[in-house]
């Protein structure tokens, strides 16, 4: 199989892009720098420059699939040009990705888009929520940028090709992301719980996430999949959780709403939220975790 891959020198996009090339796949990628640009008999790199809407065709020669990552960080102060950079990165590279398709002769047969658990609402009464519970229209600015971010992947289908799309939750890794910034003030007694301590964390392992991923496209399924691991836990918890595995018990209160909204602004939603959603659907197609459990995936991503 040939994959072409958008943000494949990200977090994310890496792992899938070396599980790809373990498994025999060809794994063909999009950049914006020259220097970047590889070209090995099993990996190579292409520009684009999604702003001016520039595409070099040759990237889906001979290409089966499309895993589209690509999009600026969410992880920013909220300005308005932010926001407008944030949601633009999502919209403007799925439409570029689509026009190629419809311009060009190709044999793309399925595209994997990715999306957030963001999408959903706060926790409602505990329950697990599935991919078809979505929130009628978006309640903040994350949840606004992934139903504009679906939608524009959507049009995918209307090209005959199969499509999926992966809500992911909270990645943990040992090579950046969220995790090394939780533990970081925790090894150094600083490490603490947010608001109330109860929302909902639904996190994955790097190593499922790809997985997840890998499987899709070996199995070639539509519709939309929750990248969560099946045992979601409270924050609070979390973290004293990463406490005990680096050996730090949590000695601080957790820090007040108030105080994470006057520090993040509206960014704060991001951590503040209590999302708590499934991986029924995907384990019910067939995929088995690695890392089903927190403290399995902690102790493999702290040593």
């Amino acid at each position: 199989m040939v994959v072409l891959i958008t943000g494949a020198t990200g977090l994310v996009g890496s792992k899938i892009s070396e599980d790809l090339l373990s498994l025999g796949h060809t794994v063909h990628y999009l950049t914006t720098r020259k220097s970047a640009i590889k070209n090995e008999s099993h990996y190579k790199g292409f520009l684009w420059d999604v702003e001016k809407a520039v595409i070099d065709i040759s990237c889906i020669k001979e290409v089966d699939a499309i895993v589209h990552l690509a999009g600026e960080t969410v992880f920013q102060k909220w300005t308005d040009q932010a926001k407008k950079r944030i949601l633009n990165s999502r919209i403007h590279s799925t439409e570029l990705l689509l026009r190629l398709l419809k311009e060009n002769d190709h044999q793309v047969k399925q595209v994997v888009t990715a999306s957030a658990i963001g999408i959903y609402p706060d926790d409602q009464n505990g329950k697990a929520l599935r991919e078809n519970e979505i929130p009628p229209t978006a309640t903040n600015f994350l949840a606004e940028v992934c139903i504009a971010w679906e939608k524009a992947g959507a049009k995918f289908q209307d090209l005959g090709l199969k499509h999926a799309v992966v809500r992911i939750g909270i990645v943990l890794s040992d090579k950046g992301g969220a995790l090394g910034q939780m533990a970081t003030p925790v090894k150094f007694f600083a490490g603490t719980g947010f608001g109330n301590g109860k929302m909902w964390q639904s996190w994955i392992a790097i190593d499922d996430l790809s997985g997840i991923v890998v499987h899709i496209l070996k199995k070639a399924l539509e519709g939309t999949y929750n990248a969560v691991a099946p045992n979601p836990v409270r924050n609070r918890p979390m973290m004293e959780l990463i406490g005990k595995v680096v050996a730090k018990p949590l000695l601080l209160p957790n820090v007040p709403k108030v105080i994470m909204k006057l520090m993040l602004g509206e960014m704060s939603s991001i951590v503040l939220a209590s999302q708590h959603a499934s991986s029924e659907k995907i384990q019910e197609n067939g995929y088995q975790f690695l890392y089903p459990d927190l403290e399995g995936a902690l102790k493999e991503y702290l040593k």
